[in-house]
């Protein structure tokens, strides 16, 4: 089935009831930034992606702000705008519609693949998240990634992640086949398929991702459990499975128990938190997955990679807003690097973190930084994978409150003086540990521990084309903002005297910056490039981008921004192309 465009079904003088009155900015009016399309109220733009004909795919995720599908609510959807030739479009943009249950587009029609909860040919729920027996435990409403593998020219497969089931991250992946028929791609149900993700023990949280430039899905686990000593905590572990914040004695957001549920035994936090890659993608059978340990354990929301097939940048999405009042479950996000030892592998490198110096100024529209890296270290999936090994066999009756089950803080500090020869925490000594462990495990601590910018406020996206490095913040506030301070990396306490690596004048709307690197792709500045203005009531100017959430690249440097604002910001979110 299929959604008319705005412009070709009920017509704009029907459906654009102009939620924003007064003037467009002086981009739309220039035409270089456009509204090209709006999703169901309540749902968030995920998904982007293109393929080679320049047709552009994106979901309407969690409609009505539901992450878990339950018969009878409101699916999320799946599928392309056909019609829509990303490469070439030249198009005004579109006018808010009023709030409605569809999505409507610039140009062109919203072809539907799928919805949440559509029964498959393999006798599977689509977004169903199935444990190691193969028994369902829910129907995720949150698909996030999707990968389009051509398998010849009138015939694909569209990988899509689920990120689970809000506080449940446990996670799936689909792949749906789809068929060209008189220029348009449909899906066919009956041969598509949930995968089976036990082979690397499940999929924890998983978000958005790229199709790598040698063809391969490459998702991202956006939740990687900056508390790592609580993962064992038996309050995680009981039968009271509500949060602190509803009245119940879970110490974190995302349970771990969920996992355990997934797998039928106790789970090792450090198998989560890194990207994954599909091989042999366009293969009948089962794509052979691969969890890169190298790429650092943090929160994943995507990569890019560069021409040289050996640079990666991957966006570590957390907000120190979260961190907990009693357990230090939370900080800003770091920028993170790979370099590949060889050209289109992953399984080895070398992991950096980025050490930002501002501007003068505090004003988002104009400050940008300097970016120096910081060297974490070098390794390989296996020698990584070993040392994850070690903690296969923690329980939770090893807990003791107070210390950790895992690579503590203090490991960490021990790590870090090691590696600069300081004593970083003023006892007197200087520490050292026993291996590199604590670079891939603790990725994040481990940057900030080495003085690298952990500061970023809900560090979404990240994509390339060319030379040319995008980032999407969600929102520039909380850690990023002058008046908020600094987090403690380790005991998540805030010194409000310290401004640190970022201070800027808050803005909850966010924005995207932008890098252009040498022929080395190494990113040393980054500038403003689309931010967002807050309004009137708290809500985000209407005619700008919010809270930027999926970004996506284009071949001509044009970037399509998509939103997760909520009716709070947006009355819709919205997905924009701003053009070069």
């Amino acid at each position: 089935m299929h959604i008319m465009s705005l412009r070709n079904s009920l017509g704009v003088s029907a459906l654009a009831l102009t939620i924003a009155v007064g003037a467009t900015t002086a981009a739309q009016a220039a035409g270089d930034l456009v509204r090209i399309a709006t999703v169901p109220a309540g749902a968030e733009v995920t998904g982007l992606s293109t393929n080679a004909l320049g047709e552009l795919f994106m979901n309407a995720q969690h409609p009505g702000k539901k992450n878990a599908y339950k018969e009878g609510g409101k699916p999320a959807l799946i599928g392309y705008i056909a019609g829509f030739d990303s490469r070439t479009y030249k198009g005004n943009g579109m006018s808010i519609p009023a709030v409605s249950d569809q999505v409507h587009v610039a140009d062109g029609n919203y072809e539907i693949f799928a919805k949440a909860g559509d029964k498959l040919g393999s006798g599977q729920l689509f977004g169903g998240v199935y444990n190691t027996k193969g028994e369902l435990m829910y129907v995720s409403n949150a698909p996030d990634f999707n990968g389009f593998v051509p398998l010849g020219a009138n015939k694909a497969y569209l990988y899509t992640a689920w990120e689970g089931a809000g506080r449940d991250g446990a996670s799936g992946v689909s792949r749906l086949l789809l068929n060209r028929t008189n220029g348009v791609w449909k899906s066919d149900l009956t041969k598509s398929k949930m995968l089976d993700l036990s082979s690397i023990d499940g999929g924890f949280v998983m978000c958005s991702g790229l199709v790598t430039p040698w063809g391969t899905p490459l998702m991202a686990e956006e939740y990687f459990y900056y508390g790592t000593e609580v993962w064992n905590h038996p309050a995680n572990h009981d039968d009271d499975r509500r949060p602190g914040y509803k009245g119940g004695n879970d110490v974190s957001y995302i349970k771990p128990v969920n996992m355990t549920e997934y797998l039928g035994k106790m789970t090792n936090p450090y198998r989560y938190g890194y990207m994954i890659e599909a091989n042999n993608a366009a293969a009948a059978s089962d794509p052979d997955l691969v969890k890169h340990y190298v790429t650092g354990r943090l929160s994943h929301e995507t990569a890019a990679i560069m021409p040289d097939m050996k640079t990666v940048y991957m966006s570590d999405d957390d907000s120190g807003a979260y961190v907990g009042k009693k357990y230090n479950t939370a900080s800003g996000g770091v920028l993170f690097k790979f370099v590949a030892d060889v050209k289109g592998d992953l399984s080895a490198g070398t992991l950096y973190a980025a050490k930002l110096k501002q501007d003068a100024g505090t004003d988002p529209h104009k400050t940008g930084f300097d970016v120096t890296w910081v060297m974490l270290g070098h390794s390989n999936n296996a020698t990584v994978a070993g040392w994850i090994s070690d903690y296969d066999n923690v329980k939770v009756s090893d807990y003791v409150e107070g210390q950790s089950s895992y690579v503590s803080n203090t490991d960490v500090n021990n790590w870090a003086e090691g590696r600069t020869g300081k004593d970083l925490n003023g006892d007197g000594k200087t520490g050292s540990y026993k291996d590199d462990r604590v670079a891939f495990l603790e990725s994040r601590k481990a940057a900030a521990a080495l003085g690298a910018t952990n500061e970023w406020d809900k560090l979404e996206g990240v994509t390339s084309v060319g030379n040319m490095v995008y980032l999407g913040i969600s929102a520039i506030s909380y850690p990023m903002d002058k008046t908020w301070g600094h987090l403690d990396w380790a005991t998540g306490k805030k010194d409000a005297a310290n401004v640190a690596a970022i201070g800027l004048d808050r803005e909850d709307c966010g924005g995207t910056y932008v890098a252009t690197t040498g022929d080395d792709f190494n990113i040393t500045r980054l500038d403003p490039h689309v931010i967002g203005k807050t309004v009137e009531g708290k809500r985000c100017d209407p005619n700008l981008p919010a809270n930027p959430d999926n970004i996506l690249a284009m071949a001509d440097g044009s970037l399509m921004i998509g939103e997760d604002a909520g009716a709070k910001k947006h009355a819709l979110d919205m997905l924009w192309m701003k053009r070069p």
